[in-house]
């Protein structure tokens, strides 16, 4: 499985990365919403994305809502943010995430994720 990883942190990018390795999947950085639409613009090969809220340029939300706005992908999203607010997980949802998950986690949680979204595990 591909995952297109969309977090400004390379950090956060490398953990998840090494966690989707270990698992036999592949994971692809865009550093924000605005590289992650530019990547499946171009590209077809993504299984799932992992979107994160806060990052420059277009942030979690904003991703979502022109995702809602134009169909450019119909690719899962499950959101990986600190934001834990209900409110913020309602928005998440309702402008088309199918799954949430906090920061920090584990792979088993990264994998309980993908087992709930169609069999992605």
């Amino acid at each position: 499985m591909k995952v297109l990883i969309v977090d400004d942190s390379k950090a956060i990018f490398l953990m998840v990365s090494q966690m989707l390795e270990e698992s036999g999947h592949t994971g692809v950085w865009a550093e924000d919403g605005q590289k992650a639409f530019e990547y499946l613009s171009g590209n077809n090969d993504i299984d799932v994305i992992l979107l994160d809220w806060n990052m420059p340029n277009m942030n979690g939300p904003e991703f979502l809502e022109k995702n809602l706005t134009e169909s450019f992908t119909e690719t899962p999203v499950i959101m990986m943010t600190t934001e834990n607010k209900p409110a913020n997980i309602k928005k998440a949802l309702s402008l088309g995430a199918v799954e949430y998950i906090m920061k920090p986690f584990t792979n088993d949680i990264l994998n309980g994720k993908f087992e709930l979204v169609d069999g992605l595990a």
